[in-house]
Formats: C-alpha cells, structure tokens, sequence
C-alpha cells in the first residue's frame, strides 16, 4: 500500500528542509509541498482561492497516489486556522475516489528560539516571524501523534528519526 507521510508543525520548524531530505532518502518517493499550491500574489484566504489551493493540493496528492513508480509520497502542511478542516476534507475525498495509502502524520517542533532563528535565517521578516510564533507555535502541543523535537538535531537525524519511525509501523 502506498504511503503518505504527512509533516506537520509550526511555521519555519523545517518541515520543507526535512522533507527534502526524505526524498533523497527514500527511493521511489515524491514530494508535495502545501507552500507551493497556495504560491499567488497577493494571497487571500478567500472561498475562492480555498477551492483552488485545495484542488491543487487533491491533484498533485491523487497523481503520485496512483503512479506505479511511487511508493511513498511526503505532504508538507499547517494546520493552523481552517487548514485543519482543509485537510481532513481532503484526506476523505482522496478515500472517497478510492485511493488507498496509508497515513503517517509526524509533527515536528523546536523550541521557540531555534524556531525564530530558523523563521529568520529563512528570510521571514519581524512581522511575520511574531505572526508565526502567535499563531502555529504551540497549536501543535494538543494533538497526539508521534513528534520529533528537532532543536539540536540536524536534518539527516531528523530524517533519520522519521525513517525509523515508518519502519516500525511496516
């Protein structure tokens, strides 16, 4: 069965970087980045532009779900605000179409002050940086999946750590 590692996490944490990583990693693997289905200026988080970010995520998810040569597909995404209920729409419209993967949802985090020098060796200014740290820091803390404190770990042991925590569950 195919399988959808799913990375969550707060604004700037290295969810991108990570997944990068997974890719070069993990053979047989494709990479879906939220970031660039909602890339437009200026973004507005209209019904309209919900709709399309929301299909281009379905789209992109449906095509690597069904390619023969993929077997493991890694999806960036926050669930800050109305991204949540996003997600999960998605995830059941995807079953719904009768594609079947498996789903790993891992969350990654930091302590505050790696996360704000990592927001800002990104290039995110003071405004949005204290947006971020306001909005997505601690929004992760009340779900209950496996978590990975990458604070003073490098992105090869993150990897590392995400690896073998899909590999306990084969």
């Amino acid at each position: 069965m195919k399988r959808l590692i799913v990375i969550v996490g707060p604004n700037a944490v290295g969810k991108t970087t990570t997944a990068k990583y997974l890719v070069e990693m993990l053979s047989k693997t494709a990479y879906v980045d939220s970031d660039w289905c909602r890339c437009m200026n200026p973004f507005q988080f209209s019904e309209i532009t919900k709709q399309t970010v929301t299909n281009n995520m379905h789209d992109l998810l449906y095509n690597y779900l069904l390619c023969t040569e993929i077997e493991t597909v890694v999806f960036t995404y926050s669930w800050h605000g109305e991204r949540k209920e996003i997600y999960d729409n998605l995830m059941c419209r995807l079953r719904n179409e009768g594609i079947q993967f498996e789903e790993k949802i891992i969350v990654l985090k930091c302590n505050e002050e790696e996360n704000i020098k990592r927001a800002e060796m990104d290039g995110r200014n003071c405004t949005r940086i204290q947006r971020g740290m306001k909005n997505t820091f601690s929004f992760y803390d009340s779900y209950d999946y496996p978590t990975i404190d990458s604070t003073k770990l490098n992105c090869n042991e993150v990897t590392n750590q995400i690896i073998e925590m899909i590999s306990q569950g084969e």
